[in-house]
């Protein structure tokens, strides 16, 4: 599952990917209290790539991005119920968003989480959360980790060359600045909006990381690859009674089955069209 940030009041807005502190509460004590186990991510790709066994009920959270409600409203939820998460944070995070955006977490608000053993900081790339222009008339935009951008002042869209080298300094980025600013090592990555090629999995791969957080909905199974996280990100504003449904092991099959048959049936009318 996917959060992004989390706030002090009753407010869940989801073009801010925004979620209550009271919201989440109530989800994971839901969680808690119904025989869910929350493992940590690391745990989920051990079964995946090596077969070891989950417990029943199994499932993984994540947030994404690094605010600060991460540490300020969701990490004493956390304790309380004893959770591991994973957070992917952009590294790049004293300078990536405006004045006007949402505080990010500080290395020490992360080296304390870190140390209680109950969260995991991993990479969200250092500068890529974004999407880049792509030609001259600067109207189409596309996921930076994927499409060559557009450069006004040489009137051309980046080379491949010039791509594959941004990624790679990138990346490369992402994981040194987390090792060095919290003593440990980053392998694992989460593709902004998703967004991945086969261009930038290689590269992210020579860059050192070795496991990939997707946005492709559904679950993860024994012999999955680990280049492929799919993930789940959970509408911001539903209710509890839905959040039960949506996290319930049997529904999400069914989910799963539904999306495959509709763009399995997209495709088949693109193909007669």
């Amino acid at each position: 599952m996917v959060y992004h940030n989390f706030s002090r009041e009753n407010i869940c807005d989801r073009n801010r990917d925004l979620t209550s502190g009271a919201s989440f509460a109530g989800e994971m004590e839901y969680l808690h209290d119904n025989g869910y186990h929350v493992i940590p991510l690391k745990i989920l790709i051990n079964h995946m790539q090596y077969g070891e066994s989950l417990p029943e009920k199994a499932i993984v959270i994540t947030f994404d991005d690094g605010y600060e409600g991460d540490y300020t409203v969701a990490y004493p939820i956390l304790k309380k119920y004893n959770i591991p998460v994973t957070i992917f944070l952009i590294a790049n995070k004293d300078q990536y968003f405006g004045p006007e955006a949402p505080p990010m977490l500080s290395w020490d608000e992360m080296r304390e989480m870190e140390g209680s053993g109950l969260v995991d900081i991993q990479a969200h790339t250092f500068d890529l959360h974004y999407k880049a222009y792509t030609g001259r008339d600067r109207i189409r935009r596309e996921p930076a980790a994927v499409a060559r951008a557009y450069l006004p002042d040489l009137q051309r869209r980046e080379t491949e060359e010039e791509f594959a080298g941004k990624l790679y300094n990138d990346f490369l980025q992402a994981r040194t600045t987390i090792e060095k600013n919290l003593n440990k090592q980053v392998d694992t990555l989460a593709w902004p909006f998703g967004a991945y090629n086969q261009t930038s999995l290689r590269i992210a791969r020579q860059a050192g990381f070795k496991y990939f957080a997707t946005m492709k909905r559904g679950m993860n199974e024994r012999g999955d690859s680990v280049q492929v996280i799919r993930r789940i990100s959970e509408d911001d504003n539903i209710r509890l009674e839905q959040f039960a449904k949506f996290v319930e092991p049997d529904y999400s099959y069914i989910r799963q089955l539904r999306q495959v048959t509709f763009r399995y049936l997209n495709r088949l009318a693109e193909f007669f069209n």
